[in-house]
């Protein structure tokens, strides 16, 4: 299940979004994640750009928040405009 939308999903038809990047690290050329688990938010891809993009072009999102903040913030306004859309 998506952690923005709620909606189904296979395993391999999510991605990975990072709460926090304090466990991924550059190893002979190649990064390495190992956060916890409970650092990392499965998400559609849809859903995973726009959190970003949400993230990216807020400047109180990007610059006064936590990333962990940013993306609760961010993931929250995206299911309210899905709701919202779903109620017209």
């Amino acid at each position: 299940m998506c952690g923005v939308c709620g909606g189904a999903a296979s395993a391999s038809d999510l991605e990975l979004h990072h709460l926090d990047y304090a466990g991924v690290t550059l190893v002979a050329g190649r990064w390495r994640a190992q956060e916890k688990h409970a650092d990392l938010v499965a998400m559609h891809p849809t859903c995973h750009d726009l959190v970003h993009r949400l993230i990216d072009r807020d400047t109180v999102l990007s610059r006064q928040r936590t990333r962990h903040d940013a993306t609760t913030i961010a993931a929250a306004r995206i299911r309210d405009a899905l709701n919202s859309k779903e109620t017209r």
